[in-house]
């Protein structure tokens, strides 16, 4: 018997070959009866003879959108998925052939993989199932499991697989990559799995006897906070500690443990020597990761491999100061990953919703990555702040506060696929009717504002305010170290002299006390606030913090109370190194303002002389943007960006929920990948361009409130523009040049930030199309810069 299972499960190796005969051999719990000795060899043969794989993809999605239990019947199998949408695999995405399952009365197509192969799709993708060829051979029924990381595709080592039955006792089974185990036919077998990190995810099965099956099962990624603080010595941080080299202790800490990119790097993150990034370096067991005792010592790599030495993190560097994290270029940057949006099945969810963002800092921090020399930190790139920090070239508002334009095209980056890009334009305010602005201005002073000369950049873009600013106009001083402290009450822009001399005075030193900085601020600001004026504080920091309280919630709930009181906030981000972007974009959002990052001169007058009045003045809150596609046109839509903006579809018109804010002459722009209907795709032909204008793929619909000081200040606004076919050409190459540098950037941002839609994109391949737009759109500096950064980044990937 073992001589013929050895000659059968080739794929097996002895110790293998010895657990799945013990699975198929015995009787199963509850089953008294022998089992014949030719029952597990035909059962093992099951294993290696299958010739297709069962691949179910679970969706676990944090949102407020409806849950659902979807029944899946195939022959021979019942496969019960839990999620919140399931979407179509159609033969272009797959390159495999498809087989129809009734699901709901509805006909999903569904890939049949190969055995031996599975494709890895990430959360929110298609459910998809397949069986392998029935086996009549014995009424035992074997289980295998792959689980793996549903946003890298990543398989997850050491994963908890539990399978329980209505009468069958439990099966525990660890797996990355498991073999087979003996389940009871005919019964309802729950399945359920969860890792560190992950989502726990739960389905059931019902197996025939003699099938052979594998579960392949998708993991998204969960983030788990700890509120509870603990108290040691000395200062706080501002908010949650991700990777850190500095050596302070705080006070009090929140702590955000969140997924990370393979068991390697978790491991890597233990206390002690660790090997990441193949170079060794030292962790403590703190926040602060330094190890007592080891800080500056050379150690030999315990684990193996070259014997490189590498000073311990934390170490002086021969030019003083310390060295960052496995040559990370800069020490003390936080930034934050919220997901990939997935392709959606527009008959399962017709409604894309969520609100509007007009910041632009994720560009411009990867820009100052870029121009040191280093790739960006995947987690600091959100592509819809690429996408909304060039210029797009939509016409003015010829009436109202806003127009909704539409285009599309084939994509260049996705076979099968378009692109449809969905604008809105805001109307513009002349300089000369602005509203008066009663301005406050919080500056961080504290040490960390020395480093690179930040505060002097934060001196000269006030100075270049000042410029800009009208006779009706006032500014206030307020700043913060190791205490908050008044300037200068907010002064007429007429008294220029006083208000220079106070912003010259500025000088960094002490620790950071944020908290008391902005409560300072917004009481002079509540002293001095005009109902008919725009009051705003806008502050210039790093974003970190470590005296007063620290804690974010406490802040951002103080902050929401004032924006809704009518003293909004906007946040200007400076140096790299000992930056916060997350909680800088958290302040903006919850202050109802916009979030910059300033990361050398040209980007000050950009924010504080050519877009002035449009960063000042608001012209609507709340903003919220919602596309219905039709299903009869639009198959599945994936939204690019915008993940942190998500809203519910049942919210797009509860105007107690908190959305974004448009300033005057903003533009903002969602790019959508579409895959279209046959029907419309042959519509695009230029022998039907009749019915291409008949044609309508979506409703474009935008709801806002207008502001405090308008004259219908209070009164919320919606608005609707069909999108129909005509707006599409059937040529890449022959769409609009704004559209086609929507296209490049949206994909610049996806490679950049990893994204699975995008895994078969590489850098090399944008240089030449950003090559041919910075020569088509020459007089857009912009543009020109653009193909200079993607070929720099071209080449720190050959680099490497």
């Amino acid at each position: 018997m073992k001589k013929h299972l050895k000659k059968n499960a080739f794929r097996l190796n002895d110790d293998e070959k010895e657990a799945v005969w013990f699975d198929v051999s015995r009787p199963l719990a509850g089953d008294r009866r022998q089992v014949p000795r030719w029952r597990p060899l035909l059962a093992s043969t099951a294993v290696v003879a299958a010739s297709l794989a069962l691949v179910i993809v679970l969706t676990n999605d944090p949102s407020d959108r409806q849950r659902f239990v979807q029944e899946v019947v195939i022959p021979d199998v019942t496969v019960s998925t839990v999620g919140e949408k399931a979407a179509d695999v159609s033969k272009s995405d797959t390159g495999s052939e498809s087989v129809e399952i009734a699901a709901d009365n509805r006909s999903v197509a569904t890939p049949v993989k190969p055995a031996g192969t599975l494709e890895h799709q990430p959360a929110g993708t298609p459910q998809v199932a397949s069986a392998r060829t029935r086996q009549e051979l014995s009424e035992g029924a074997l289980l295998g499991f792959n689980v793996y990381d549903a946003e890298t595709g990543e398989y997850l080592p050491y994963a908890a697989v539990t399978v329980s039955s209505e009468v069958d006792s439990v099966l525990a089974h660890i797996a990355g990559r498991s073999e087979p185990m003996a389940i009871e036919p005919g019964t309802r077998q729950t399945v359920q799995v969860s890792h560190l990190g992950y989502a726990s995810q739960e389905t059931t099965v019902i197996l025939e006897p003699g099938q052979n099956l594998e579960l392949a099962l998708a993991m998204p990624p969960e983030t788990v906070e700890t509120l509870e603080a603990f108290e040691v010595e000395a200062a706080k941080m501002m908010i949650e500690t991700r990777s850190t080299g500095s050596a302070a202790k705080p006070q009090s800490e929140k702590r955000e443990y969140r997924v990370l990119d393979s068991i390697g790097e978790t491991v890597a993150r233990q206390a002690g020597p660790a090997r990441r990034e193949g170079e060794l370096y030292v962790r403590g067991g703190r926040s602060s990761e330094i190890p007592p005792g080891s800080s500056g010592t050379p150690v030999d790599d315990p684990l193996g491999g070259t014997g490189k030495k590498r000073a311990v993190f934390g170490a002086p560097a021969e030019s003083g100061g310390t060295d960052n994290p496995n040559d990370r270029p800069y020490d003390l940057t936080y930034h934050e990953h919220y997901g990939v949006n997935p392709f959606v099945a527009t008959e399962e969810d017709a409604l894309s919703t969520f609100a509007i963002d007009v910041d632009n800092a994720s560009y411009t921090i990867a820009r100052r990555y870029l121009r040191d020399g280093n790739l960006p930190d995947k987690d600091a790139v959100r592509v819809e702040e690429f996408i909304n920090y060039f210029d797009q070239g939509y016409p003015e508002v010829a009436a109202g506060d806003f127009a909704i334009r539409a285009d599309g095209a084939p994509s260049p980056f996705g076979a099968g696929k378009h692109l449809l890009r969905v604008g809105l334009q805001g109307r513009d305010v002349a300089t000369a009717d602005r509203k008066p602005a009663n301005l406050v201005f919080v500056v961080d002073v504290s040490g960390s504002m020395n480093r690179e000369n930040r505060l002097q950049l934060v001196k000269k873009a006030l100075r270049i305010l000042l410029d800009e600013l009208e006779p009706s106009d006032s500014v206030g001083l307020v700043v913060y170290g190791s205490r908050g402290e008044v300037i200068i009450e907010p002064t007429s822009i007429e008294e220029r002299g006083r208000l220079e001399k106070a912003i010259e005075r500025l000088q960094p030193g002490g620790s950071t006390n944020a908290e008391e900085g902005l409560n300072l601020a917004y009481d002079m600001a509540r002293r001095h606030y005009q109902r008919s004026a725009i009051n705003r504080l806008i502050l210039c920091s790093d974003g970190v913090a470590n005296v007063g309280r620290t804690g974010a919630d406490s802040i951002l709930e103080h902050i929401r109370r004032e924006s809704d009181a009518g003293i909004t906030l906007s946040t200007i981000g400076f140096g790299m190194g000992n930056y916060n972007d997350v909680l800088m974009e958290k302040l903006a959002d919850q202050g109802d303002g916009n979030y910059y990052y300033v990361d050398e001169l040209a980007e000050a007058e950009r924010v504080f002389r050519e877009n002035l009045t449009a960063t000042l003045q608001t012209i609507a809150r709340d903003t919220k943007i919602q596309i219905e596609f039709d299903p009869e046109h639009v198959v599945r839509y994936r939204l690019l960006g915008y993940e942190n903006r998500d809203v519910a579809d049942r919210d797009f018109r509860n105007d107690a929920v908190d959305a974004g804010e448009v300033g005057a002459g903003h533009q903002v722009t969602a790019l959508y990948e579409l895959k279209l209907s046959d029907a419309a795709i042959r519509a695009l032909d230029e022998e039907q361009t009749a019915a291409a204008a008949k044609i309508r793929l979506a409703t474009a619909r935008l709801r806002y409130e207008v502001p405090p000081g308008a004259a219908e200040a209070g009164l919320v606004k919606e608005i609707a523009t069909p999108i129909f076919l005509r707006e599409f050409t059937n040529q890449f190459a022959q769409a609009a040049p704004r559209l086609q540098l929507t296209a490049l950037v949206a994909e610049f941002a996806e490679i950049l930030r990893r994204s699975y839609w995008a895994k078969d994109s590489r850098l090399s391949q944008l240089v030449p199309m950003a090559q041919h737009l910075a020569e088509t759109l020459a007089d857009d500096a912009d543009v020109v810069e653009l193909e200079k950064l993607i070929s720099r980044a071209a080449g720190l990937v050959k680099e490497r």
